[in-house]
């Protein structure tokens, strides 16, 4: 009788140890499996991206992305941007210089000078020789590349500079000087000494000729761009020459010798903008302009706030009168820095809030809502607002 309890004692431990090692398997396999098949294995909502839904949802009944909203009656929207400025330096320099030069001409011998200089003509202009004289006889000669520049006796000490033609100055030119032969009068020697010798000309500084700010337009706000205004006050010494360059992404808007101290308007194509970073160059090619006070105003068409549409079955409608259920809508927005102010409206009924934070969360009123289509509508008091995600969860 002994031996028979003790074997059905061993069985039971055995029939013990067998489930315990059953459900210790069933466990792990539950742990290693992907959170979407264990979510369908244990019956709760599967993960999604983002930050996903309220912790114990049931049911999903809306999720989309809003994106800016607008409030009403306000289609008016002001990019203001720093004053800059735009301006070219001119100073006179020297190209080339050399302390001293010799030429001659004799029936025996014939000996010249040349001296090599570089030029730009984009920050080069009123390019000038200039040089004191020594020793002379005869006719001083001085070639330009191919073009005979000068030919006379000079017999000043210091002449007056001489200019060279813009026409015949190359990115890399070549001067050379020479003396008029002496002729019949092999005996003479015609010749000569040069000092100081300096080629000069004004050198404009283009590095704060350009100057660009940037500006930004919102995808819903470009969508409903009606017209766009770029407005600002040149600001520059009276008698300005120069000429002021305005273009906005690559589009000429203004190019002409502004009114200083006078207001400008001007009205910018729809083309021209870009919803995203916009930019808003300025130049001048001599001169300086202060760009004061730059803004660009966009109007937009009268803009409608857009319902989203969630369905309440009966069966949901009374689980919530009977508080087995509640319905929860969450707001996501784009940062933690500016307020939000906005009035959530349901089927009509209209609740206001205000936050700083990126999430808002609120239960809706069961008397807010009725069996089959209800609608909610998001309308912001006064600044935009950026909602990325719009959710009403079953909780």
């Amino acid at each position: 009788m002994s031996r028979w309890k003790s074997r059905r004692g061993q069985s039971a431990t055995n029939a013990g140890v067998t489930i315990i090692l059953i459900a210790v398997v069933i466990v792990m396999y539950i742990l290693f499996i992907s959170p979407e098949d264990r979510a369908k294995l244990l019956g709760e909502e599967p993960p999604g991206p983002g930050p996903g839904p309220t912790p114990g949802v049931k049911q999903v009944l809306l999720s989309s992305t809003p994106g800016r909203l607008y409030a009403p009656g306000i289609n008016m929207f002001e990019h203001t941007m720093p004053s800059f400025m735009v301006f070219t330096v001119t100073n006179a320099d020297e190209l080339k210089r050399a302390e001293s030069l010799y030429i001659k001409n004799s029936a025996f011998s014939d000996k010249s000078e040349e001296l090599i200089f570089f030029y730009d003509p984009i920050t080069t202009a009123d390019v000038k020789l200039s040089f004191n004289v020594k020793k002379f006889s005869g006719r001083l000669i001085i070639w330009l590349n191919e073009y005979k520049l000068f030919e006379s006796e000079v017999t000043d000490a210091s002449p007056l500079p001489i200019s060279l033609p813009r026409d015949y100055l190359k990115t890399k030119n070549s001067l050379v000087f020479s003396v008029s032969s002496p002729g019949a009068a092999f005996w003479r020697v015609n010749e000569y000494e040069l000092n100081n010798i300096l080629i000069s000309g004004k050198i404009t500084d283009y590095s704060g000729a350009m100057a660009e700010q940037h500006f930004s337009i919102g995808e819903s706000e470009f969508e409903n761009l009606e017209r766009a205004v770029f407005e600002f006050i040149p600001d520059c010494a009276p008698r300005e020459q120069g000429i002021l360059y305005l273009h906005i992404n690559n589009r000429l808007i203004f190019t002409s010798p502004p009114d200083c101290g006078v207001k400008s308007s001007i009205e910018i194509s729809k083309e021209f903008l870009k919803p995203g970073d916009n930019v808003l160059v300025a130049s001048t090619n001599t001169g300086a302009f202060l760009i004061d006070m730059p803004k660009v105003t966009t109007f937009l068409k009268e803009i409608d706030q857009p319902p989203f549409y969630f369905n309440v079955n009966p069966a949901l409608y009374d689980a919530m009168y009977f508080g087995e259920r509640g319905i929860v809508l969450t707001l996501r927005f784009t940062d933690t820095t500016s307020v939000k102010r906005a009035t959530i409206e349901i089927n009509g009924y209209k609740t206001f809030f205000e936050t700083q934070d990126m999430i808002y969360q609120t239960f809706i009123d069961p008397e807010f809502l009725m069996i089959g289509p209800n609608s909610v509508k998001i309308v912001p008091q006064a600044d935009p607002i950026d909602v990325v995600e719009l959710r009403i969860d079953v909780v």
